[in-house]
């Protein structure tokens, strides 16, 4: 196998699809993002978990695949196709947890690697673990280590966004109040000169002007501040609202099985099965009718 991905590899490079040149960037705030993986896999419920506690404004759209075996490449193209063909998607993940050089080989298919390079949206790929390599890797537009780290790098830190507008909007105010204590001291030079060289007439016209300009810029600073203050709370208000605490407030509840899966259908849950219901102020364990 090390023999067959060495030659395609090589023969993929002097094609140029690992080319730098070919790389998109990837957007810094993404609206919908795209997984292509199993749904069985806990690589899945690890991205989702990252990206619930950076980023909840975020949607996540999955395609699921089988990521080994001789049926996935064909898979993996269908998915990455159809999310591909989509207006609605930001950014894609191609993501697969650790195994065998056996286990990723599906990310080493000629045909998988030709789909990624040819995607018209980004393509982020987070397959194996930090040492492992697959050539959906190089063609990737980014490549991060693991799943886990493919979804932080996909969305930005929902807390430092708000820790940025906070600090525009305290920025926006010293400057504002800066500027206007310049302004008052320019008038103070100015009227002191005009003393020694205009009539009273002409001084208190240049004093009047002064106040008007005094006025006007405290008046533009209040706006900065309040526009800097609305937009804090726009999205102080917009991240507090797709919390998970605000859903559970809202009477909703997560239901998991023992093993800690997510309970979206009643197709997963049989008879006398031991659920645990989490609720806003705590959690419940309940069986399965």
């Amino acid at each position: 196998m090390a023999t067959a991905f060495e030659q395609l590899r090589q023969i993929l490079e002097a094609q140029g699809l690992f080319s730098a040149e070919h790389k998109q960037p990837i957007p810094p705030l993404p609206r919908k993002i795209g997984l292509v993986t199993s749904l069985d896999a806990a690589a899945l419920r690890d991205m989702l978990n990252v990206l619930r506690r950076r980023y909840p404004l975020v949607q996540v759209l999955i395609a699921p695949t089988l990521v080994q075996g001789a049926e996935a490449p064909a898979q993996i193209i269908r998915a990455l196709q159809w999310l591909d063909g989509r207006d609605d998607v930001d950014t894609i993940i191609l993501a697969r947890g650790g195994g065998s050089i056996e286990d990723l080989w599906a990310f080493n298919d000629e045909g998988v690697v030709r789909a990624i390079f040819a995607a018209r949206h980004p393509i982020i790929a987070g397959i194996g673990h930090e040492t492992d390599f697959t050539l959906a890797d190089f063609v990737a537009d980014l490549r991060a280590p693991t799943p886990s780290a493919a979804a932080e790098l996909a969305v930005p830190d929902g807390a430092e966004l708000q820790a940025k507008l906070r600090a525009t909007s305290r920025w926006l105010g010293q400057h504002g109040r800066r500027s206007l204590a310049e302004k008052r001291t320019a008038w103070h030079y100015a009227t002191r000169a005009l003393g020694h060289l205009s009539p009273q007439a002409g001084l208190e016209n240049g004093r009047q002007r002064l106040d008007g300009l005094a006025q006007r810029l405290e008046r533009a600073r209040q706006r900065q501040q309040e526009r800097a203050t609305a937009e804090w709370e726009r999205w102080h208000g917009r991240l507090q609202g797709v919390s998970p605490l605000q859903t559970l407030a809202r009477g909703y509840a997560i239901v998991r099985t023992t093993e800690g899966e997510l309970v979206r259908s009643v197709a997963q849950v049989s008879s006398n099965d031991l659920l645990h219901i989490q609720l806003m102020d705590g959690e419940v364990t309940a069986i399965s009718a």
